[in-house]
C-alpha cells in the first residue's frame, strides 16, 4: 500500500488506511512526515519515503515484489505493529481520555459559565 500524501500541502495526523493495510500483513510506503510515519519503522514494517522521490518508490516496490524474504519480514512486522491499534484496547484507552478530560474539566469549568 502506498500514501502519496504531499506533506507540503497536507499532513496526514493518523493514516486509517495505511494501518488497515497493515491489519491485513501489507507492508506500507508512507509520507516520512505526519502521524502515519510513526506507526511505521523504515525498513521494518514497510518504508517511509519523501513521496516526491518516485524513483525511490519504484525502488522501495520493487524489491517488496521480487524478494520474497523482505517481502514477508515486512509483512508480519506490519501485522504485529498493526495489533497496537486493535479496536477494543485502542477504545478502552480513548474512553479513558474523555473520562480523564471530563473530570479534569468539572474542575475548571462552572456550569453558569456553559449558559
Amino acid at each position: 500500500m502506498v500514501s502519496l500524501t504531499n506533506p507540503k500541502l497536507v499532513v496526514e495526523t493518523f493514516g486509517l488506511t495505511p494501518l488497515e493495510a497493515m491489519s491485513a500483513g501489507l507492508p506500507v510506503i508512507v509520507p516520512n512526515v505526519g502521524g502515519i510515519a510513526e506507526m511505521v519503522e523504515n525498513g521494518v514494517n514497510g518504508y517511509k519515503t519523501d513521496v516526491q522521490d518516485l524513483k525511490q518508490i519504484q525502488m522501495q516496490i520493487g524489491c517488496m515484489l521480487t524478494d520474497k524474504a523482505l517481502y514477508t519480514t515486512l509483512s508480519k512486522a506490519a501485522l504485529k505493529r498493526s495489533e497496537k491499534y486493535k479496536s477494543a484496547e485502542t477504545l478502552s484507552l480513548l474512553i479513558k481520555s474523555i473520562e480523564n478530560g471530563k473530570e479534569q474539566l468539572k474542575d475548571t469549568i462552572s456550569p453558569n459559565r456553559c449558559i
